[in-house]
C-alpha cells in the first residue's frame, strides 16, 4: 500500500513517492468516512489530486489494484468486528452498542485481533484507547505506530465496574480482586479503602470467568454485569470506580480507509509526527494549531531507540486535513517535524462531539474570566 501523509499544496493527502520504507516509514492507510448520524457513517472512494480513484491494495488476496467492498459503520454495517477479550468485556459491549447487526468476535491476543483485520478474517477491529480515570491504554498506544491500520471511527462507552464472584461469596471475604490493568486503576480508591490487593489479567471478562473456575473464596473480580451474568456470577458491590462518571474511548480500525468530506465540521483527525532535534521543536509544531484556533484534543509522547528522549508523538485534533486553517496548522508542524503519518479523519462520536463541546466551551469561559471562579 502506498504511504499516505500530509503535505503542503492544495491537493490534500497523497502518496509519498520512493521505494518501500523501512520498518520505521511502514505504510498507514487513510480512511474516508461520511457521517450519518453520531457513529453511523458512509464509504466514499479516496480521492487524491481531486480525482477519485481505487486505493492500491493487496492484503485480501486477487488483484492487488481492486478494493475489496468496504465494511465500516452505518449504512452498510461490518459483517465481522472482533475484539480484544471475551463475552462480557468492555470492548464486546461496545461493539455490540456500535455494530448491533454484525457478528462480534472476542479474542485473547491482541496481536491476533489486529493480524484478523489485516488479512480480512474480520472487517474491524474494536480497541480501548484511553479511560476518562485511567488515562490511555499502554497496549493500544504502543500497538498504534506499527499497527498498519486505519482509525475509521471512534466509540464513547460509559463504564460501570462492579466486584463480582459466584453466588454466596460476601464481600468481608475477598481479599484479591482480579482484573485488567486498567480496569484496576479506576478502582484504586475502592481496593485501598478495603485493604485488596490487585491481580492483573487479560481482560475484565477473563478475570471473572477464571473467578468462577478457580472457587478461591479470598478471590473476586471487577468487571462488567454482562460478564458477572455470563459466568453466572453475583454482583456483591456496584459502581466501585473512584469517581460516578466513568467513561472509556474505543478507536474503531480498519484494513482500509475512508476520509469524510471536507465540509463536515464533526471531524476528528489522529496522527503521528517525528520533532527535530533542536530546543524548543515541539512547542514550535504545535504552536500553529493555537494560532488557527484548532482544538488539540490529545498529544502523547513515545520514547524511542531505547533512550529517555521523545521525539515521536501522537496527536488529535478536530478538524479535517483539508480545511484551510488546518493546512496552516500542518504547514508550521511540517517545518519542525522529521515526519508526519495520518492514522486517520473519522467522524466524532455523537458523544465525544458533546464532551468536547462542553470542554471548548468551559476553556472559553475560564479564559474570559482569566481563570477566576
Amino acid at each position: 500500500m502506498p504511504h499516505l501523509r500530509k503535505t503542503r499544496g492544495a491537493a490534500g493527502l497523497q502518496v509519498a513517492p520512493g521505494k518501500p520504507a523501512a520498518r520505521q516509514h511502514r505504510p498507514r492507510p487513510v480512511l474516508r468516512i461520511r457521517a450519518l448520524r453520531g457513529d453511523q457513517v458512509e464509504l466514499k472512494s479516496l480521492r487524491l489530486d481531486r480525482k477519485r480513484v481505487a486505493l492500491r491494495y493487496g492484503g485480501r488476496g486477487g488483484d492487488a489494484d481492486t478494493v475489496p467492498p468496504a465494511i465500516i459503520p452505518g449504512a452498510v454495517s461490518p459483517t465481522t468486528v472482533i475484539y480484544h477479550g471475551s463475552v462480557g468485556a468492555f470492548a464486546h459491549i461496545a461493539s455490540q452498542s456500535a455494530f448491533p447487526n454484525s457478528r462480534s468476535i472476542g479474542c485473547d491476543n491482541l496481536f491476533d485481533v489486529v493480524e484478523a483485520v489485516r488479512n480480512g478474517r474480520a472487517d474491524v477491529a474494536v480497541l480501548p484507547c484511553e479511560n476518562i480515570l485511567a488515562g490511555r491504554v499502554p497496549d493500544i498506544h504502543l500497538l498504534l505506530p506499527d499497527v498498519r491500520l486505519a482509525i475509521v471511527g471512534e466509540i464513547f462507552l460509559p463504564i460501570e465496574l462492579h466486584l463480582v464472584a459466584p453466588q454466596g461469596w460476601r464481600a468481608s471475604e475477598i481479599r484479591r480482586v482480579h482484573s485488567h490493568p486498567v480496569a484496576l486503576k479506576q478502582v484504586r480508591r475502592f481496593l485501598a479503602t478495603h485493604g485488596l490487593s490487585s491481580v492483573e489479567e487479560n481482560n475484565t471478562a477473563t478475570a471473572a470467568a477464571l473467578i468462577k473456575q478457580r472457587g478461591d473464596r479470598e478471590a473476586a473480580a471487577v468487571a462488567s454485569a454482562l460478564a458477572a451474568e455470563t459466568h453466572g456470577l453475583t454482583i456483591l458491590k456496584r459502581n466501585i470506580a473512584d469517581t460516578p462518571f466513568n467513561m472509556t474511548r474505543f478507536y474503531v480500525l480498519s484494513a482500509r480507509s475512508v476520509v469524510p468530506a471536507a465540509d463536515r465540521h464533526d471531524i476528528m483527525t489522529s496522527l503521528l509526527f517525528e520533532v527535530k532535534n533542536a530546543p524548543g521543536a515541539l512547542f514550535r509544531a504545535v504552536g500553529g494549531f493555537a494560532e488557527n484556533g484548532i482544538n488539540l484534543t490529545r498529544l502523547e509522547s513515545y520514547l524511542l531507540d531505547g533512550q529517555f528522549v521523545a521525539t515521536r508523538f501522537l496527536c488529535e485534533f478536530e478538524g479535517h486535513p483539508d480545511h484551510d486553517r488546518v493546512n496552516r496548522a500542518l504547514a508550521v508542524l511540517e517545518r519542525q517535524t522529521t515526519r508526519q503519518t495520518v492514522l486517520g479523519v473519522f467522524p466524532m462520536h455523537a458523544t465525544g462531539a458533546r464532551v468536547r463541546a462542553r470542554n471548548r466551551q468551559s476553556s472559553h469561559l475560564d479564559s474570559l474570566s482569566g481563570g477566576r471562579p
